[in-house]
Formats: C-alpha cells, structure tokens, sequence
C-alpha cells in the first residue's frame, strides 16, 4: 500500500449528455426525468460566464432565444459567445419525502445553488435569523436543489453548527436551527474582523465560480463587510470607480488593507455569482451590503417575517435564465474593471445582466494532485459539488466492522459508455479508477482512498454493460460520525462524482441496526466487479442502487441487528413495503432468542424476499425495523424508498446463458491506494 501526500482542490462541475434508455436513466422515485443540461465551463483567467434576463415590455420572461440571438461587446469590442444554455428550473414546492433518498445520482434534472452565509452575530441577531431562514428552506427549496449553510467568521461555528453542500433539506434545517450567537471579534479589531470576513468571502466564492450556472449566496449580515463607515455617494458610483484604481476610498479600503476582497469581487463576476444580502431580521440598508449585491449582478432581497416577495424574486432570479460563457478578450491581469454589454437582435425586448466583471490580479496557483492519479478522477472527488461527467448512482451502508470502526459498503452503478474506452485486439480497454474522499464538518483530514483497474472488456461484455451498468462495490472504514462521502469514477478525461451524506452509528450502542441493502433477481445479472478480495459482510446477492423494480421482479432485503448487553433476549426484525397512504401491503416478519447470557455481542442477519407480483405498480416506503426484548419501548427503524413499475425491464443484451457466476461478484484486478489527505485542505464547504 503506498501513502501519498496530497493537496485538494475545488474543482469544475462538468455536465454531459445523459442516458435515456440504460439502467442508469432510472431517477429517484421523487424526482421528474431530467428536462435540460447545464453546459461544461471550464475555469480559467479568460473564462467568463454571464447570466441573462431576457423580459418583454409586460415583464414576462422570453424563453425561445438561440445562440445566434446574442450579442457580447468587451470594452466595445464584439466577443462571440462561446457556450450557451437556456435554462428554465421549475419551481417546484413540494413537502418533504415520507422517505429520504438513499440512492443519489448525478444523473438528475438541474437544480439552483445556495450559500447560506453567516457572520458574526448576537443571540438576538441569531434568534431573528433563524426563522426566516427556516421559512426560506421550506418554502422554495426544490427537490433538485443544493445548498449549504457556511460562517464566514466563526471558524468554531463552521465546524460545529455548518453544512457542507446538500440536497438533503433535513440536514440544511438541522444546520439553520443551530444558528447561535457568535459575536467574539478577532483580536485586532476592526481592520482583522474585516481580513476575516473578506478571507471567507473569497474562499467561498473561489469554490462557487468553478462550477456551471448561477449560484446565490444568502449573505446574513448584521454590520456589513467592514466595520468603516462609507460615504453614501460612493456605494451609489459606477463600477470602474467602485473597483478602480481612481477611487482613493475605495483603493485603500479593498486594495491596500485587503486583497483577497478584490478577488472575491473578479472570481464572482466572472464566475456568476451573485449576492443576494439580508440582516437578521431581514432586509439590508447597509450601504457596502447594497453595492455588493448590485454590483455581482444579486440585489437586497426585501424580507420580513411577514413578507417573502425578496425570496420569490431570488428564485426567479435563478430558475429561468440565459447562461453565456465568452473568452474574455482583455489579456492584462492587473484587477481592472472590463466593461460588458449583452443585447439581443430581436426587437422589443429588454435585457439583464452584469455590465462587466473584474480581471484577476495574477495568475491562479496551479492544482495540484498526486502522482499517477488520473486528472478527471481527481477533479471530481475534490468538488464538494457533484460532477456529472459519467452518469452514475451511489448507495452506502454501514455494517458493524472490527474494532472501533465500521465497514461501510458502497455500491456505484456507472455507465461504462462514457470511460472512453478502446476497441483494440478484440476487447475495449482502458483504466477505471475509484476514488473516495470523506469530509466531516469538523474538516479532519480523512484518507482518501483509491482503486485502479485496467478494464479489457469482450465486445459481448461491452454490450451487455453498455445496455444495462457497470456495478462496483467497494468498502470504505469508518468510526461512528456524520459524513459526507465523496465519490468518484472515471477515467483520465472524463469522471463523475457523488456527494453522499452518510452516518455510521455507534454500534457499541445496547442495540443498534446496520444500514439496509436491496437486491433483487434482475438487479443480479448487472455486469458486477469489486476492488476487494473479501467483502467484510456477506450479503445475500450484489447491493443495488436501483429504487423502481418491476412486478415481475423480487426484492431481497438484507440488514443486520446488533445486541451488546449480555443478558438473555429475543431480537425481533421485520419488514413492510407500504403504500403513499401508509397502508401495508406486504409484511415479512422474524425473531431469534437467545436464552443464555451472551459472551459477546450478538449478531443478527436478516434475509428477507418479497415478491413483487401481487403489488400494484405505485411508490413505496420499504419499512425495517429491529426491536430487543431488552428495549420496553424504543426500537431502530430504516426507511427505503422505492417504486415498482408494471412493464417489465428490456432484457439485458448478453446474458442469456451466463448461469450462476451472474449471482457473485466477478473479479477484476484493482491497484488499490491509500492517500494521506493531511494536509489536502479537503475539509468542509468553504
């Protein structure tokens, strides 16, 4: 095993074109098919992505416009644009899910990106915020969205009370109902508070421009950027003299006690971010706060505990759009303000967007990754956003391991299309590589784990797996703690990413339940490989990361149940699959009893078939739960869930005839390496 010491850093979010007719186009059972992609936008000095308001004399937006329709001037001079994209996220207000997704996918429709920012603030201040945040999250949060909740000064905040990025609304609200008073400045006064919270703007910032379309960051912020007070006019002036080297305020506020909030204002403007500032308790006056927002292209949201219109107006602002990328044509890196003007040739309609953005200051520090490590896989597992560029879908599940840590199993399902493999001497070759990567909120540096395997498929196994997915299953070792667990796949040019929230309990607990895993007869004949010679946890048939089985299909549920106290006890599991109602369809029911006092902890599998044939076709929860004679009351559950369909699935090209070795993972030589991520910086959102 070889250690390597690495650096992370944040990386692209790459769109590409996803499957229709695979296994892989299957989406979550609480998700409409993807309806648009997000193009590809590489981060670069002389990239620039724009977002475009395009209205009619009523207001309304217009949503028919090409390429061909814009026009791009840098300093008066015509750009072409080089990327283009409409996009048109719905809106969509849907209560939370019975069942939280256990499966997560990079193969979704498009959502909007948040940042919830906080500073610094009193216990007051922190009891305001709460609640508008709160309503904020519950009411326009999407099923498709992504936020997370960051301090810009707090670094003890941060890593107690934040949250990395996330689609899971549960967790963001458990973040927002953490907000607490945290309002010790930094010894230095004034001039360091303001380092601070510069230093976290840029940080932040940096990440967001890296990835494609628009990105809000909900800055909540009680005293402003800087504790200085500037005169009025000045926040009302045009952008090259609030940026430019002209505004002697200005200059020796942000450029010579300060330079990281210069870059902040060139990474936003060219990498469309935008802020959309509110005080605790709701809308802005502060003047530094209005001139941010109007000039990263965001405005003061007007809020209140009474009234959200500011909140509506956000989330318009990021769902109907024109997403322009241009390489922008001013070459000198010394910070200026490069006009922008973006016009469309039909007549009548009334555009919005940024009128210019800030050029670098220097050329960005070169990424750095290990040796040998494959450059897209790299990319992908150091975004703390999923990556899209091979369609793939992630399931994890902690099982009880040796000593104090877990074993937790992950399952990938990729397509094996998009690995850029080569049809040579008979076989299509390449290298596949897996790459985990595990934060936690208090960014301890976890070691990122790697496998690599030269993949030389026969053309029989190429369509097979082509038509259906590639399965790997993998093991990560983990102790008790809440993660998020990042996981990659791909090839030198090309890899996806999975951003998987994951908590492995304590199993020294007195009773304490595995996580769940699913099989079923057609999800045994995927195309299966694992990097290990011996998988800690015998399961009953390859974990699936499928959720919508067909009728003709029967599920295999498999978990297991943990009794520590030494004492005489019966165990008893069971399983129902009940309807959107609550209404249990199907129930499979077990005990076992243990009449003598244990002289370890005991050990419970369950293995447990349903049959799918007499259940109308329909979403599903799949309920587990354990319960201990030992335990009067309490008892731990699991919740899956799923979606059963009444057409059969197409058959899979190449399998007719493969017999049992179908059942057991096929072996495939994996390289496998362990990665010192000490000092990697991969810790939590920025």
């Amino acid at each position: 095993m070889t250690h390597v010491t690495v650096k992370v850093a944040v990386a692209v979010v790459v769109c590409a074109t996803l499957l229709s007719s695979s296994l892989l186009s299957q989406t979550p059972s609480n998700q409409p098919p993807p309806s648009q992609t997000i193009p590809t936008f590489r981060s670069s000095v002389q990239g620039v992505q724009l977002s475009v308001v395009v209205t009619d004399d009523a207001g309304r937006p217009v949503t028919d416009l090409v390429q061909d329709d814009f026009e791009i001037s840098e300093n008066g001079l015509m750009r072409p644009v080089t990327t283009f994209a409409a996009v048109n996220i719905p809106i969509e207000t849907t209560p939370g899910d019975r069942a939280e997704r256990d499966v997560l996918t990079n193969n979704g429709p498009e959502g909007r990106t948040y940042v919830i920012a906080l500073d610094d603030m009193t216990q007051r201040q922190a009891d305001q915020a709460r609640p508008l945040l709160h309503e904020f999250m519950t009411r326009y949060f999407g099923p498709n969205d992504r936020a997370a909740v960051v301090w810009t000064t707090c670094a003890t905040a941060s890593k107690s009370w934040g949250q990395e990025f996330t689609t899971n609304r549960r967790l963001l609200l458990d973040a927002i109902d953490h907000i607490r008073a945290c309002e010790k400045p930094p010894l230095g006064g004034p001039a360091l508070r303001e380092k601070y919270v510069m230093g976290g703007l840029h940080q932040l910032v940096e990440s967001l421009a890296k990835t494609a379309g628009r990105k809000a960051v909900i800055f909540v912020s009680a005293r402003g950027l800087t504790d200085y007070a500037p005169d009025e006019a000045l926040c009302g002036c045009d952008a090259r003299t609030l940026v430019g080297h002209e505004s002697s305020f200005w200059n020796n506020l942000f450029l010579d006690m300060n330079h990281e909030y210069y870059d902040a204002l060139s990474a936003a403007t060219r990498g469309n971010v935008a802020f959309y500032p509110i005080s605790p308790s709701g809308t802005t006056g502060n003047p530094n706060l209005v001139a941010l927002a109007a000039f990263t292209g965001g405005f003061t949201p007007n809020v209140s505990t009474r009234s959200l219109d500011g909140f509506d107006r956000l989330v318009r602002d990021l769902s109907s759009y024109y997403l322009l990328g241009l390489n922008a044509g001013e070459e000198r890196q010394d910070g200026r303000y490069v006009s922008i003007e973006v016009t469309v040739k039909r007549p009548g309609l009334h555009v919005r967007s940024l009128n210019g953005y800030v050029a670098p200051r220097r050329k960005p520090d070169p990424e750095k990754r290990p040796p040998g490590l494959l450059a897209g896989v790299w990319d992908a597992v150091a975004s703390p956003l999923t990556m899209t560029g091979v369609p793939m879908r992630v399931f994890a599940a902690p099982f009880k391991g040796a000593g104090k840590n877990a074993t937790v199993e992950v399952s990938i399902e990729l397509d094996a299309t998009k690995l850029n493999l080569e049809e040579k001497d008979g076989a299509h070759r390449g290298d596949l590589e897996i790459a985990f990567a595990v934060t936690d909120i208090k960014q301890k540096k976890w070691p990122i784990w790697r496998h690599r395997a030269t993949v030389a498929l026969l053309p029989e196994t190429y369509e097979r797996v082509s038509r259906g997915a590639l399965r790997v299953i993998a093991q990560v070792p983990l102790p008790e703690g809440r993660y998020q667990l990042r996981t990659s796949a791909g090839g030198a040019i090309l890899a996806g990413s999975v951003v998987y929230d994951l908590t492995v309990p304590n199993f020294r607990d007195d009773f304490a339940m595995s996580g769940v895993t699913l099989t079923s007869a057609q999800a045994r004949q995927t195309f299966t490989v694992s990097p290990h010679a011996r998988l800690d946890v015998a399961f009953p048939g390859p974990p699936t990361t499928a959720r919508e089985f067909t009728r003709d299909d029967t599920l295999t549920v498999f978990a297991e149940l943990y009794e520590n106290r030494r004492k005489p006890h019966v165990v008893t599991f069971s399983a129902e699959l009940r309807d959107e109602s609550g209404i249990v369809l199907v129930t499979r029911q077990r005990e076992r009893a243990v009449t003598t006092k244990p002289k370890e902890t005991s050990v419970y599998r369950f293995v447990e078939d349903l049959a799918l044939v007499d259940v109308p076709a329909g979403r599903y929860v799949l309920h587990v739960e354990g319960r201990s004679t030992l335990d009067k009351e309490g008892s731990v559950t699991h919740d899956v869930p799923l979606v059963v369909r009444e057409s059969a699935a197409p058959p899979i090209v190449g399998a007719e005839g493969l017999g049992p070795q179908l059942l057991r993972p096929i072996r495939t030589p994996f390289a496998q390496t362990r990665l010192n991520a000490r000092t990697a910086g991969l810790g939590g959102s920025p």
